[in-house]
């Protein structure tokens, strides 16, 4: 073979394959199904989710050259396999499944949730429980935001306890669903290392992996203390180059007083949600109209510590 033609041949077979590559159909996302609440995360051509038909019920597959995604699936009580095949709108899927054994095939189709729904900006609230033990009476920062957002029109508010990594992919794979922007929060213990949760601390990569099929996040604020002073806020930033214009990541450098943060983000998301301001310019007015938010102390509130990043 000449070295032009194989030049050639090598940058054509390059090219075709990248094209090939570019139009893989993406099945991610929350469907309404046949048999439940189906929820789909796509990796390359590998995909993981689950459903709610008879319980918690899990799906595994690969979308093949043709765009078929064959899966398996497995439920509390029975397994079996499928494949859907995507809508030329990307709305809607079909497909066929059968029990492990069987040769008769049934029936699968769904629309993506929310279709046909106006779409909203979605308060979304993860927080892990405050209290240790039953000596505690029960208290929730979440409850509290629920409360005061769930007044504003176009507002939807979603809050959620997680207890462990799972719970916090599980309620994100969900949140990449909503017909509209999420504004995520989460609301726990945190430290330089990562977000507390009963189970332990939720490393970057391990939060970074919850989020990856969040494409509809439009900020995340950790309502936690010191997690600002780690490297997790600029590893989220540095995991992908799509985030939407003017996202950020705020929350805390060092222990922030319950009654200053509670104002505080009261005050924060009411700009964005309420008053239509970006994330980075919502930010920007808690600093300047809030003399405690920074680093300084006042008399009477020892500085929170609030800041943020902003993605190129």
């Amino acid at each position: 073979m000449k070295p032009a033609f194989f030049v050639v041949f090598i940058t054509s077979l390059f090219a075709a394959v990248t094209i090939e590559a570019a139009v893989i159909p993406d099945f991610s996302g929350t469907w309404e199904t046949t048999y439940g609440t189906l929820f789909l995360q796509q990796k390359n051509s590998h995909v993981t989710g689950y459903y709610t038909y008879d319980g918690y019920s899990t799906v595994e597959g690969d979308v093949e050259a043709d765009g078929r995604l064959l899966f398996t699936y497995s439920e509390p009580s029975a397994s079996g396999e499928g494949w859907f095949e995507l809508s030329g709108d990307s709305m809607s899927i079909t497909g066929l499944w059968r029990p492990e054994g069987a040769e008769q095939w049934a029936v699968w189709e769904g629309y993506r949730a929310g279709t046909g729904a106006a779409p909203s900006n979605w308060l979304v609230i993860l927080e892990s429980e405050w209290q240790t033990s039953l000596s505690e009476e029960e208290y929730s920062f979440g409850e509290m935001l629920n409360a005061w957002f769930a007044r504003i029109p176009g507002v939807r508010v979603r809050h959620r306890f997680v207890h462990d990594v799972d719970d916090l992919a599980s309620f994100c794979l969900e949140s990449s669903g909503l017909p509209g922007k999420v504004y995520l929060v989460i609301a726990s213990h945190g430290s330089a290392s990562g977000v507390e949760l009963a189970s332990g601390t939720v490393s970057s990569k391990e939060f970074i992996d919850a989020i990856e099929p969040c494409r509809n996040i439009e900020m995340i604020h950790f309502s936690c203390c010191d997690i600002m002073s780690g490297r997790m806020p600029e590893t989220i930033i540095a995991s992908r180059t799509d985030w939407p214009d003017d996202f950020i990541v705020s929350g805390y450098t060092r222990s922030v007083d319950w009654g200053a943060s509670g104002v505080l983000e009261i005050f924060y998301f009411n700009q964005m949600l309420e008053n239509g301001y970006s994330p980075s310019d919502a930010a920007r007015s808690v600093i300047d109209d809030m003399e405690f938010a920074g680093e300084s102390s006042t008399r009477w509130v020892d500085a929170a510590g609030f800041t943020w990043i902003q993605a190129d």
